[in-house]
């Protein structure tokens, strides 16, 4: 896919970390600065511009773009970025929202949108209510990756995915999809004998997520 991202921020820059083996990757930012030090770094087409701009948009390809992610700190610029993109036909806009009170406003203009503090609310409260489980994604709205770890003085020391899973206490409903081990990720073979610090990769139903809490609190 070929995708403008709009904004050298702390998200924009993971987003290009995350996107620029796999697509084509087109960045702006007004800050010299920032895209000197992002064009360094990665892999990425940098251009020094201000992102709400028809100029900045054209010399990114705009009308070629699958996509365009905005992710300036500033509600105003994005919806400006994502209008303009909008109108230049992009098939997929999505923008951050750092207030909540821009979410209609986003609506009207038909872009996607991910909200910051709404976000930042479901992290914590993972983390509160599930404090032996470590989000890492969602894969659908019913599904979710997380990871659990082997604790020092667990009784998970020692066995294989196999017997963990074939226990009657573990939610049937998780699937171990690797492990992570010693700087190794294993996924094919985990016929392997667990140890302190392993990590355990799952996918699940977040339904579901506080028996598999339970179940590592309880390892």
């Amino acid at each position: 896919m070929y995708i403008i991202v709009s904004g050298i921020t702390t998200l924009g820059r993971r987003l290009v970390k995350q996107l620029e083996d796999r697509h084509d990757v087109v960045v702006i930012d007004e800050d010299q600065d920032k895209c000197e030090r992002l064009y360094a770094s990665s892999g990425a087409t940098v251009i020094n511009k201000d992102p709400a701009t028809l100029s900045a948009l054209e010399d990114a390809g705009v009308t070629e773009a699958d996509a365009l992610i905005s992710v300036l700190n500033n509600d105003n610029e994005n919806m400006v970025v994502c209008s303009l993109a909008k109108k230049y036909g992009v098939p997929k806009v999505i923008s951050k929202v750092v207030n909540d009170e821009y979410m209609e406003a986003f609506e009207l203009i038909e872009a996607e949108t991910i909200a910051h503090t709404g976000l930042m609310l479901s992290e914590f409260m993972s983390s509160i209510e599930h404090p032996y489980l470590v989000k890492l994604a969602n894969l659908s709205e019913e599904n979710e990756v997380v990871k659990a770890s082997v604790r020092k003085n667990s009784d998970l020391r020692g066995k294989t995915v196999d017997e963990i899973t074939g226990e009657d206490s573990f939610p049937e409903r998780f699937k171990i999809v690797s492990i992570l081990q010693g700087g190794k990720t294993i996924t094919k073979d985990m016929n392997v004998g667990l140890d302190v610090g392993d990590n355990l990769l799952l996918v699940g139903p977040s339904d579901r997520k506080e028996q598999l809490n339970k179940y590592f609190k309880h390892q």
